[in-house]
């Protein structure tokens, strides 16, 4: 294969080439294009959301990365239906990110929360059929940022031109992509197989319960970016139940250890170089595949962002605080929710 070609497989592909490399020489070649993948995926990533940030204002740099988030995932996700719907599905959730976080704050916590869950819901039940693809990943986040970074008037109008040209781009890649897919299914497909008794339709509803909870409780203890348990709350809750105990741990020592590794390095380099903590976390992640792995530089990119709002002290308490906050919420509404799940309509698979 050529170079190029090789920069398009996955990141854990390249990793498992190097390790099996049979002579020193392919491991250099691989070790070499995984290195170039990352540095070229962090340069796109930034250029995508600078450009943003110019034709949309810096307020609106959270669009940016909703609709990177899409360009990004749907080279090779789907939705688990046939390609009109699947584009049908992409107008839905754009119309969804622009209008519902907005409609949230308007009208204070209780409505929030229930605008949130009814939002939040929607993307799970007919965007992660497929949930091996992880597609909850890239749409409640997605979701997550644009509630957390509000922006009114102008601004707004803006996010919402930033939007539309998001989801004509998305969709765009996405027919070029997926063209020729031999999926079938409906849209109504999705919404008639939908009963408690499934087990991933159970995740779903812990997930959205979940999500909505964490960020409505930071709302009622007027949290800082309360989104931020959101997505901690998110990123627990995958769709195999066996691996979420896993993940809540992972993700508390994550947090804890990037927190530590941000705070060293603030301490060893001037003030003036701290915005290079966030792009060094940026690249680093190009070379992670676990999960365990990205949380740390996940989190010195979040504290980069935040330090310059909150100050330092208040940022990294703050990080810690709403991640542990939306590890718990994630794991107790889980067995909350799924405790009566099982009691009411044992589940099946």
């Amino acid at each position: 294969m050529s170079f190029y070609r090789d920069l398009q497989l996955d990141t854990a592909v390249l990793k498992e080439r190097i390790r099996s490399g049979a002579a020193s020489r392919q491991q250099v070649y691989y070790g070499t294009v995984l290195t170039a993948k990352a540095v070229l995926t962090l340069l796109f990533c930034t250029g995508f959301i600078v450009l943003y940030s110019v034709l949309f204002g810096a307020e609106n740099s959270a669009a940016g990365v909703a609709v990177l988030l899409c360009v990004l995932a749907f080279q090779n996700a789907d939705f688990g239906v046939s390609l009109g719907d699947s584009l049908k599905l992409l107008v839905f959730y754009f119309a969804v990110i622009a209008f519902l976080p907005a409609a949230a704050h308007l009208f204070g916590p209780a409505v929030g929360l229930a605008m949130n869950l009814t939002g939040i819901f929607s993307l799970y039940l007919v965007g992660c059929a497929r949930v091996e693809l992880f597609n909850h990943s890239t749409l409640v986040l997605g979701y997550l940022l644009l509630y957390g970074y509000e922006v009114s008037g102008e601004l707004y109008l803006a996010r919402l031109m930033a939007l539309a040209v998001g989801c004509v781009l998305t969709c765009l890649i996405f027919y070029h992509k997926h063209r020729r897919m031999e999926n079938a299914g409906s849209i109504a497909d999705l919404l008639r197989g939908f009963t408690l008794k499934d087990a991933q339709a159970q995740w779903k509803l812990q997930s959205a319960l979940a999500i909505s909870i964490a960020v409505f409780v930071g709302e009622l203890l007027a949290l800082p970016r309360p989104m931020w348990a959101g997505i901690a709350a998110m990123s627990v809750l995958v769709p195999y139940a066996q691996q979420i105990r896993a993940r809540a741990h992972q993700r508390v020592v994550g947090t804890v250890v990037g927190i530590g590794l941000f705070f060293a390095l603030c301490f060893l380099l001037p003030e003036h170089l701290y915005a290079i903590i966030g792009t060094l976390g940026g690249l680093c992640l190009g070379f992670c595949t676990k999960y365990g792995e990205k949380v740390p530089f996940n989190t010195c990119g979040g504290l980069c962002a935040a330090v310059g709002t909150y100050g330092f002290g208040a940022a990294l308490a703050l990080r810690f605080v709403q991640n542990l906050f939306g590890v718990l919420c994630a794991v107790a509404v889980s067995l909350a929710v799924g405790r009566l799940c099982r009691k009411l309509c044992p589940a099946h698979r």
